[in-house]
């Protein structure tokens, strides 16, 4: 561990390896990086900068405590981020929400080149009151959320990748921007390719016409 006296805090890096990996790079970078990860626990994760860098939230964060309950067993890996095939986004709406809705809808068309659905006046599918929904590519997903994060105009919107599971798509990995409601997925296959189906894909219809704000 590196001492208050080399640096001035403990477990600040020491000022000839930190001005090797800000400004060395290369050979001295990655010998002075590895020295710093030889002297803290294997699981710490290591923050590199200077103090001028540092967040005082992240610089030395606190680990779990040992040991841990037992809880369910967990995965022995995470699973691959490209099982996603694309993402669809559900905008639910009421009587009284429907322009907010038709607001949004207009709005998403004509800044981005989506799949957009139906505007459905009742439960449809999963979905238990009155929506329309816009599926988007993978690498939208960058401009995308951000922006619905900050254009919901007060609405409950789902956002659920497309997997071949529909079923965990929609009620367990699913993203929510504003308030939530309930999703009737009970019928929903666990596995699309073994019901006879495919990986829901999207198909854009909408051309952008307006610039996006930025």
């Amino acid at each position: 561990m590196v001492t208050t006296a080399e640096t001035g805090r403990e477990g600040a890096l020491p000022s000839a390896s930190r001005r090797a990996l800000l400004v060395g790079g290369g050979a001295a970078a990655a010998a002075a990086t590895a020295a710093v990860a030889a002297s803290r626990p294997a699981e710490a994760a290591v923050q590199v900068g200077d103090e001028s860098t540092l967040s005082p939230w992240g610089a030395n964060p606190k680990g779990p405590p040992e040991p841990l309950p037992r809880g369910i067993d967990l995965p022995p890996a995470p699973r691959a981020y490209t099982e996603i095939s694309s993402y669809h986004a559900h905008i639910y709406f009421n009587e009284d929400t429907a322009y907010r809705a038709a607001q949004l809808r207009d709005w998403v068309i004509h800044r981005f080149k989506v799949e957009l659905g139906e505007w459905n006046e009742g439960p449809r599918g999963p979905h238990t009151t009155p929506s329309f929904y816009f599926g988007f590519a993978n690498e939208q997903v960058p401009t995308v959320i951000p922006w619905l994060m900050l254009n919901h105009l007060g609405l409950k919107i789902l956002i659920h990748p497309n997997t071949d599971d529909p079923y965990a798509d929609h009620l367990i990995n699913a993203l929510w921007i504003g308030e939530t409601q309930p999703v009737n997925a009970f019928r929903m296959a666990r596995s699309a390719k073994a019901a006879g189906g495919d990986i829901e894909r999207v198909h854009p219809n909408t051309l952008p016409t307006v610039p996006l704000e930025t």
